[in-house]
């Protein structure tokens, strides 16, 4: 088997404003407005990189062995196709001694969302997520520095091994509905971590590169068309042009979004506690903020519950 559990060790007033607006109006309104974004996204940058530095100096205070795990060097020569040419990250691991607080802080420092407990031995004993601390800690009201790891991790998790077809591994966590996987080498040990939206990334970044060559196919083809002269063309060529435009336009959002997977919304005044809450409901890591004005304003994700909230060392009920 390629795939495993690893062994067991011991509104319309808007609207009607903006159409009367002049053009340049709008548009300078427009750039006030993304250059307002940007300034924010900067900040809040900032912020999170001080989070990041205040927890890496309480981490090297309090335990001198929080590392990475000592991952076995992976081969350069590993066969095409394997998840190992998927690039799994280096994995990050924890004793069973952890708390929730401190696993929080070990994923902030790393800027990983996933953690794996291990033995004494680095066998591996579970796994905790980003999501794990929102809904199984934040969403259930518990004290996140009490509570250790090994009462809210994931025990025995699935696990691929190196030599597991890619396609498999993806496969697996698609319809399991996994973002992270072990994986394994044939002595059990951990090799690393596949991150799905990693994978996404990478994904959408060669995407992207196609979609930049096949606009110019696209404006190409649209000038052969237009040379040719398209009304004059027999029917069976015509529709073979429409064909290939619609093949190189690729899907779009309203194509590949699910109508019954709706949204959650929350306030800029809900508390952490009930944002977690309503996620763990909704079985989803993310919910839109809306501002006075009920306009979608942000996003907060069990990522943000994890930096800036528990690893802040902020009370999840107190804060929104």
């Amino acid at each position: 088997m390629s795939l495993r559990t690893p062994k067991k060790s011991a509104s319309s007033t808007t609207s009607s404003a903006i159409s009367s607006t002049p053009t340049h109006n709008r548009h300078n309104h427009h750039d006030l407005d993304s250059n307002n974004i940007l300034d924010s996204r900067k900040r809040q940058s900032k912020r999170d990189e001080a989070i990041r530095r205040r927890v890496e100096n309480d981490l090297s205070k309090k335990r001198t062995s929080t590392k990475s795990s000592n991952n076995k060097r992976r081969s350069k020569n590993y066969q095409p196709g394997t998840v190992l040419s998927l690039k799994p990250s280096d994995a990050v691991v924890c004793k069973t001694s952890y708390t929730a607080y401190e696993a929080a802080q070990l994923m902030s420092a790393k800027r990983e969302n996933c953690i794996l407990v291990v033995d004494d031995d680095e066998n591996l004993l579970g796994i905790f997520t980003a999501k794990d601390l929102a809904f199984r800690v934040v969403g259930k009201g518990l004290k996140a520095g009490s509570i250790t790891i090994d009462q809210i991790m994931t025990a025995n998790p699935l696990c691929a091994t190196s030599d597991t077809p890619a396609s498999e591994a993806l496969t697996l966590m698609v319809e399991k509905g996994f973002r992270h996987l072990p994986v394994l080498d044939e002595n059990n040990s951990i090799v690393g971590v596949l991150d799905i939206t990693k994978c996404y990334q990478e994904a959408m970044e060669k995407l992207e590169r196609m979609y930049e060559s096949s606009k110019k196919l696209h404006d190409a083809l649209q000038g052969v068309q237009l040379e040719i002269g398209m009304s004059q063309q027999p029917l069976q060529v015509i529709h073979y042009f429409e064909n290939l435009k619609n093949v190189m336009n690729g899907p779009t959002l309203e194509s590949v979004l699910d109508e019954n997977s709706l949204p959650s919304y929350v306030n800029v005044k809900t508390s952490v506690y009930e944002a977690a809450l309503l996620m763990k409901e909704n079985h989803t890591t993310a919910v839109l903020v809306k501002d006075s004005n009920d306009d979608v304003s942000g996003i907060f994700t069990s990522k943000d519950v994890v930096l800036r909230v528990i690893a802040a060392g902020l009370d999840p009920k107190t804060c929104s």
